[in-house]
């Protein structure tokens, strides 16, 4: 037999309930790969998954957990053969709310999000391979919408953005040492540049006029003199 060939054994045992008249069957089943690693293992009413399925790796470690109620998915639960969490879905009011997660090739948090029926919803978080935080950005029907914030890996902030359906609003940007550098305020409906931002030296001074058209900037002057 081909070692990677999945052999489909099913166990049953089988348990009677009498409810109300009616018999009702309970069945837990399992698959199995070769050397009877298990594939799958859930519960059954009537035929009808309840309770919660569990799905295995070939190596035997968990992939995954869902739980069902009369035949329907009500949450699931994915794992790295690590067995870090990479993400959960959950349906709410018939909408599929998921929390996905994701890890730098070495192991670390990179990122986590929130969806609902496959929109960015929520509050998104990015980190460091340090874990560090690197950013977090609001979402509201896939789109970003207020606080989008980055740190340096100092800690220190990077950037204070707002953003209304996606575009861009407001945005202020800072040294790596955490003093505010440059004010954005000139948005056009697009999200682009254009117009006149300002910007300061470490002491907080005003000390320049930066003029953009679509995101570049043109031209700088001083308040004081031309540079």
């Amino acid at each position: 037999m081909d070692l990677f060939k999945i052999v489909l054994l099913t166990v049953m045992a089988g348990i009677v309930s009498v409810a109300n008249g009616e018999e009702t069957i309970f069945r837990e089943k399992s698959n199995y790969y070769d050397y009877s690693l298990a594939h799958f293992v859930y519960t059954a009413v009537d035929e009808k998954s309840e309770g919660t399925t569990k799905e295995y790796y070939e190596t035997g470690e968990l992939k995954a957990e869902v739980t069902h109620k009369q035949g329907k998915v009500e949450s699931k639960k994915e794992f790295l053969k690590n067995g870090k969490l990479e993400g959960e879905t959950r349906y709410l009011d018939d909408k599929k709310h998921e929390t996905r997660i994701e890890y730098y090739s070495t192991g670390e948090l990179f990122r986590e999000r929130q969806l609902i029926d496959g929109r960015l919803e929520g509050l998104e978080k990015e980190y460091y391979q340090n874990g560090k935080l690197k950013a977090e950005r609001n979402y509201k029907n896939g789109k970003r919408h207020g606080n989008a914030i980055g740190y340096y890996s100092n800690g220190n902030l990077q950037g204070d953005w707002q953003f209304e359906a996606g575009v861009p609003v407001k945005a202020t940007i800072f040294f790596s040492s955490g003093e505010k550098w440059l004010e954005h305020t000139a948005f056009d409906k697009e999200g682009r540049l254009n117009g006149v931002s300002k910007e300061y030296d470490k002491e907080g001074n005003w000390i320049a006029k930066r003029y953009y058209k679509d995101d570049i900037m043109i031209k700088r002057k001083s308040v004081t003199r031309w540079f």
